[in-house]
């Protein structure tokens, strides 16, 4: 189980490097290529254009990349105040809350992990995730409802899930992403603004970059985000038997989270954090109580069937 379980963590670590560096070189490709086509003068020898498009995009990829490093540092060093801000989470104590405590305490000392810092979100509703940019700084939060009608087994397998999210850095990986997101969808609404009120020919190349920006930002990257998160997931769940030894207790405290996991002070940025998403089964929760079967591309998390099932597979 061990060999196998590293494999799947490697495999799933190499296609991550690969979809976050090439999604980047793929937009910067085709920026080349609209600026060459387009904003250079046809009359010009090529090569000549093709420096002048080297140049542009160049200086465009600069500006990009100052944006992303500027965010990156804002959340890198604000990570918990930004989860916390989003999600109505407060910090509790071990005098608060003793046996989740020990119970947390008790799964990092059996694998050498320094002790996260707990915080609860107060509602009914069944949730938690986890956050922070080391181990030794990370949190985990649950929602009082989670706490108060599972029992310490499941509670110690969503402990060992999100345990699991801590130790595999998968909190600055989905915030990477939304930087990323944010980042080339603000570019390319700034490019159809000013291309937009730009009557010059060479003018009229921005808005054409500006919407593959938007496309780009708005639908095809989030989708890679999505994919990235749910994959996540099964990695999480499965790491969470690795840790506890008991696979019976995830699959229990996945079918009570099922159909409650809604957090109304979540912020819809930060579904992908949680155990299970915030948002997306409030519909069914309150007009019909059922539970999904199947995800679909456009969801955070894959669906409690499928999780369930590749845990039993397992």
């Amino acid at each position: 189980m061990y060999q196998w379980l590293q494999w799947f963590k490697a495999s799933n670590e190499r296609k991550t490097v690969l979809l976050l560096v090439m999604f980047p070189v793929f937009l910067i490709v085709i920026c080349f290529l609209l600026l060459f086509l387009f904003w250079t003068e046809t009359s010009l020898p090529l090569q000549e254009r093709v420096d002048i498009a080297l140049q542009v995009t160049k200086m465009g990829s600069s500006i990009i990349l100052a944006i992303v490093v500027i965010r990156g540092l804002i959340v890198f060093f604000f990570q918990q105040e930004i989860m916390f801000s989003f999600s109505g989470a407060k910090a509790v104590t071990r005098k608060e809350y003793p046996e989740v405590y020990n119970i947390v305490e008790n799964l990092c000392i059996s694998r050498g992990l320094p002790m996260p810092k707990i915080g609860v979100i107060q509602t009914s509703w069944l949730n938690a995730f986890a956050t922070g940019r080391r181990t030794s700084d990370s949190w985990i939060v649950f929602t009082s409802g989670l706490l108060e009608r599972l029992d310490k087994r499941e509670i110690e397998a969503v402990a060992g899930h999100e345990l699991t999210h801590i130790i595999n850095k998968d909190s600055l990986l989905m915030l990477t992403a939304v930087i990323f997101v944010g980042v080339i969808s603000l570019l390319g609404e700034i490019l159809v603004r000013t291309g937009s009120r730009n009557n010059n020919n060479k003018g009229n190349i921005l808005p054409l970059i500006g919407l593959w920006c938007v496309i780009l930002g708005y639908l095809i990257y989030p989708l890679i985000r999505l994919a990235l998160s749910r994959k996540r997931e099964y990695l999480a769940d499965i790491g969470s038997v690795e840790l506890t030894q008991d696979a019976q207790a995830m699959i229990s405290a996945l079918r009570k989270i099922s159909g409650h996991a809604v957090v109304p002070s979540a912020n819809k940025n930060i579904a992908m954090f949680f155990i299970e998403s915030p948002k997306q089964e409030m519909r069914d929760v309150e007009l019909f109580p059922r539970k999904k079967e199947k995800s679909s591309i456009w969801d955070t998390h894959p669906s409690i069937d499928e999780r369930i099932a590749a845990l039993e597979s397992f």
